[in-house]
């Protein structure tokens, strides 16, 4: 089953976004980018493992709530360790405890580097979040929808132009 490793901040909010409130990290995501990311997650029959900072000093049965309450109703079935090291590190090693294939796993996050993870990672852009073209190479990376050579503008991506 396809492991999909997921950020918060620039993926399911973009730049700018202020909540109403802010009383958790629901309120931190847009409506419409959980709705993208649920659905497209969803079609791959993926997990959730949450990379983002927001993972740090929660409990995962709490934030499982947090992501439900916002409208993603995709398993989320752990955390990523914290190592204080890259982002990338921090996912291998997830990996490795568990004995996941690289090849089942998809990363999504607005940084710039995953390291050896380049030909997984669905790099998005803090202005547009998981928008439409994210969604399509999510999907893609697991053979679902459009081959990922005619996903354009999507680093990251293998054959993104």
């Amino acid at each position: 089953m396809p492991v999909v490793f997921l950020d918060v901040d620039g993926v399911l909010n973009r730049v700018g976004y202020c909540p109403e409130r802010s009383e958790g990290l629901r309120d931190w995501i847009e409506p419409d980018l959980a709705q993208q990311l649920d659905r497209a997650v969803r079609d791959i029959d993926g997990q959730l493992v949450l990379s983002s900072d927001w993972r740090r000093g929660r409990e995962l049965e709490v934030l499982r709530e947090e992501l439900r309450a916002a409208g993603i109703e995709a398993p989320l079935i752990d955390v990523t360790p914290v190592l204080e090291t890259a982002r990338w590190q921090e996912i291998i090693a997830w990996c490795d405890a568990r004995h996941c294939s690289l090849g089942q796993i998809a990363v999504i996050d607005d940084r710039m580097d995953m390291g050896p993870l380049a030909q997984r990672f669905v790099r998005t852009s803090p202005l547009c979040g998981f928008d439409a073209a994210a969604a399509a190479a999510l999907r893609a990376l697991f053979g679902e929808g459009p081959d990922a050579s005619c996903v354009p503008g999507v680093p990251g991506v293998p054959g993104a132009r």
